[in-house]
């Protein structure tokens, strides 16, 4: 049983608590850059979903709102075979200068087959609400800087297993910068992730200390490529109690206004190296973390 919910809980330990960070624009503004709400003192704006699983400082515009929906993918896990899947639909706009509000509903399934054994699957469904306040400006400050925070909840049915409720929380600091004037820009997010859940006679508590950075340029008007990096750190406990592993990613990334109303973000993260407590001497810290990592995003603007 608690193996079954601790694939859960770690299948999606670096993806799933981002929710869809749609990055969103009033119409009629200009695709890349495009100009953003005065009160959070910026000049140009820069689309937050540029940089892969990394996001931008941006917020939406005051006013301003859009429907994002944001599927993440986990493959790979020791001891056996793993694929997870996670849709996110959510709605997010601002109606406070350098505030974003954005609730959102998601599920997700997951499929793990241990080697000699049986196959146990969940469904999980639920929501939560993103919050993302602007600190600092890059007009102004060089950086651009905010604090995101994103409670959610999911009832889960597990088979086999008993029914039970997972809980999450994140905290997360976005950074970006204008490294090269209107062709390359920098992002770097620390993220600290709590995961637990609750379930007839037992429970399960995780948490994840995450660094992402990230580059990306603009290649034609609307079109942003680039790489993300990540390092992220698995405990259990909520608040980094006991180290459990590890593990190193790197993976391309692509950014696509497609038009005034819709955008098109994706990237793939694959495990370079990595480490286990439960497995010493091992190369990768597949037993806490997926192999792969994959997102994809489509956005429309109001």
């Amino acid at each position: 049983m608690l193996r079954q919910f601790a694939v859960v809980l770690t299948a999606f330990a670096g993806t799933s608590v981002f929710a869809a960070d749609i990055g969103i624009r009033k119409p009629g503004v200009p695709a890349a850059p495009h100009e953003v709400s005065s009160a959070c003192k910026e000049t140009k704006g820069l689309p937050a979903d540029a940089f892969g699983f990394a996001t931008g400082s941006d917020v939406a515009d005051l006013g301003s709102w859009g429907l994002g929906l944001d599927t993440t993918t986990a493959i790979g896990q020791r001891g056996g075979s793993m694929a997870a899947f996670s849709p996110t639909i959510q709605l997010s706009g601002s109606f406070f200068p350098c505030l974003e509000i954005g609730p959102y509903l998601n599920g997700s399934y997951t499929r793990f087959r241990a080697y000699g054994g049986g196959t146990t699957t969940t469904v999980n469904a639920g929501g939560g609400i993103e919050m993302k306040y602007k600190l600092l400006g890059r007009a102004p400050n060089g950086i651009g800087l905010t604090f995101a925070l994103s409670p959610g909840i999911q009832a889960t049915d597990p088979r086999p297993g008993a029914n039970g409720t997972l809980y999450s929380n994140s905290y997360r600091l976005l950074a970006d910068a204008e490294i090269m004037p209107g062709r390359l820009y920098g992002a770097m997010n620390i993220e600290l992730i709590q995961n637990w859940a609750s379930i007839p006679a037992a429970s399960t508590r995780a948490s994840f200390f995450n660094v992402r950075g990230a580059l990306t340029s603009p290649v034609q008007e609307g079109l942003y490529l680039g790489a993300e990096a990540s390092y992220q750190r698995g405990y259990s406990g909520n608040w980094l109690n006991r180290y459990t592993g590890s593990a190193v990613y790197l993976g391309p990334t692509f950014f696509w206004q497609i038009n005034e109303k819709f955008s098109l973000n994706g990237t793939w993260a694959y495990q370079v190296a990595g480490d286990a407590k439960a497995a010493p001497g091992r190369a990768l810290g597949i037993d806490i973390f997926a192999r792969h990592q994959m997102r994809a995003k489509l956005g429309y603007s109001f």
